[in-house]
């Protein structure tokens, strides 16, 4: 018996070893890949002071691969289109993608003989196209380092498509060249045990930018003692003249304010980008969005037959967009439609009819302005809130909507946010007016109050909260329970009814249509902005488009400057991604 008890008690000694030898190698590991990640995280933020020397100086010149897009020694595949709307063409982009097939086709491509394309698709000018095959199964992370001190390294892993991210197979958009240099791209290969398999170190001079957007943007570094979000700012700014005429782009910069990407759009710069499916959506002119894939190819185009766009349009998550537009032909009243766009066979219908749905207040003003296609509504923002209703902006009119059984004859308002003293004159408009709520916890916020720190840097008072006036820029998020929800937006503080104080804000709003109110939860004072811009609340940051003053800002979520970039041309709104998923693993 005895004996037995020995046993088990030296069987239970070395399971309690094994586990603990087991937890601690898990441990162990958990740590590694922690400390990996965060390594990526911080190679990836693009800040010259979170990087120590640059990839092209640990390169021995001798092992730098020169690619050529001209010459005698032309190694890179290109494209040439007459114009941006040649670049929005399918027909022109299947054209560019059965080329590289067929040069595939007749080749074998390892990494140091990839094959090489210079933005072969035309939809971004700081990219290349590079197709290649490795031995086993890998994921590829590439460096994009140019010789100058004052701009970052920039480093992504290559998003594959495939389980885990690995392939022997690969085919990418190396996007974040820099424009008008010349560019080392390393590319390192590693197994699925984390181990480098192979590296390679490129060479290639980009052109300069197509519409002379700033390759460094002026930066200043605030106070915050948080660390910047990682990721790439969407730019959506006015056009450039170059030789008389006004060019677009969506331009995308990193931290450092270094331009890493140039979209081209034709005669438009529209206000959003969205991801669809495997593709990214966007303006891509006035009459016409274009879904692009991971490597550019344009896949899909889509008129807005006998109408413009004049602001965001949004995804409904069910293969349709909804779009504020004006109808496409002279005299037509500006900014006062929703239309609907399918993505499957391009079917465009309208929506929203403003001047029906506010008949009253339109009459009102075309009586006023003695003409009917006066700009009265200025709608600027949509969100869908589910099938059949929107949430709308109508700046002109410092109203936000919401509305029920859209593309029908029974079109309804279901509630508005909005000063009730600008409704007096509707009495059907004013009940649907919801009442303003000081909520549970605070009582409503007199108009002389203490003193609070600006967003970006100066001393302001608190606002005086009456309701949103002139306002940008929706966000909707449904809660749990049934009728509330939490809208945000920029409340800009111009026209009717504004206080005159130069400021700007940043608005969330609580929503109860059960009780018919609507809750002031949250407010961010902000430089002043009349006309455009937005504000984007992260995790853990806040983006602000400053239109007026040609800048946007990133800030800690108490209001202190992380870091502010100021542009050349009037910014219409800005937004940050990382395109993981898309472009990036």
């Amino acid at each position: 018996m005895k004996g037995k008890v020995r046993v088990i008690i030296i069987t239970l000694v070395l399971l309690l070893i094994g586990t603990g030898v087991l937890l601690w190698k898990v441990n162990d590991i958990s740590k590694k890949v922690t400390e990996q990640q965060e390594a990526s995280l911080r190679e990836e933020r693009d800040l010259l002071e979170e990087q120590k020397g640059k990839a092209i100086d640990e390169t021995r010149s001798v092992d730098i691969i020169p690619l050529y897009m001209t010459g005698d020694k032309k190694n890179v595949v290109t494209t040439q289109f007459k114009n941006v709307k040649e670049v929005y063409s399918v027909a022109k982009s299947a054209e560019v993608e059965e080329n590289l097939t067929n040069i595939k086709k007749n080749k074998i491509f390892s990494l140091q003989d990839a094959l090489w394309a210079y933005n072969p698709y035309g939809t971004n000018r700081n990219s290349m196209y590079v197709y290649f095959k490795s031995n086993g199964r890998c994921y590829c992370r590439y460096t994009i380092s140019v010789k100058d001190e004052k701009i970052p390294d920039f480093t992504r892993t290559a998003q594959a498509g495939a389980s885990g991210n690995l392939t022997k197979e690969h085919e990418y958009q190396i996007t974040g060249l820099v424009a008008g240099q010349t560019n080392y791209i390393t590319m390192r290969l590693y197994n699925e045990s984390d181990e480098l398999a192979e590296v390679r170190t490129f060479a290639v001079t980009v052109p300069k930018s197509r519409v002379r957007a700033p390759m460094l943007l002026d930066t200043v570094k605030g106070r915050s003692k948080s660390t910047i979000s990682n990721g790439l700012f969407v730019v959506f700014e006015d056009g450039k003249k170059v030789s008389g005429v006004k060019k677009y782009a969506i331009l995308l910069y990193d931290n450092s304010g270094v331009l890493r990407g140039e979209i081209p759009t034709d005669g438009y710069c529209g206000r959003n980008m969205e991801e669809v499916y495997d593709t990214m959506l966007f303006a891509s002119s006035r009459t016409q969005v274009s879904q692009i894939n991971a490597l550019g190819q344009v896949v899909k185009t889509l008129p807005t037959s006998g109408y413009r766009q004049d602001g965001e349009f949004t995804y409904d998550g069910y293969g349709s967009i909804f779009m504020i537009a004006s109808e496409n032909r002279k005299k037509a009243v500006p900014r006062s439609k929703v239309i609907k766009v399918e993505l499957e066979d391009g079917k465009v219908s309208e929506m929203v009819d403003m001047n029906n749905l506010l008949e009253h207040v339109y009459n009102n003003a075309v009586k006023k302005a003695k003409k009917q296609n006066v700009d009265w509504v200025g709608l600027n923002s949509v969100r869908v809130v589910d099938a059949g209703t929107l949430l709308l902006s109508a700046k002109n009119i410092s109203s936000i909507l919401k509305v029920s059984n859209i593309g029908s004859l029974m079109t309804k308002v279901d509630y508005i946010i909005a000063d009730k003293k600008l409704y007096e004159p509707y009495k059907s408009l004013r009940k649907k007016v919801l009442t303003k709520s000081a909520g549970e916890d605070a009582g409503e916020e007199p108009e002389e109050t203490p003193v609070v720190n600006n967003i970006l840097h100066k001393p302001v008072k608190k606002d005086p909260f009456e309701s949103q006036y002139g306002q940008e820029a929706l966000g909707y998020r449904a809660r749990s329970a049934e009728g509330q929800s939490t809208v945000t937006l920029l409340n800009c503080n111009v026209g009717n009814g504004a206080k005159s104080n130069g400021e700007s804000y940043y608005y969330s709003y609580f929503v109860d249509e059960a009780a018919k109110t609507y809750e002031l939860r949250e407010t961010k004072a902000l430089d002043q902005t009349k006309r455009d811009g937005n504000a984007v609340a992260q995790k853990d940051s806040f983006i602000y488009c400053c239109s007026d003053e040609n800048l946007f800002t990133e800030t800690d979520k108490d209001g202190k400057l992380i870091r502010q970039y100021s542009t050349k041309e009037r910014p219409y709104r800005v937004y940050k991604k990382d395109f993981k998923g898309f472009w990036y693993y």
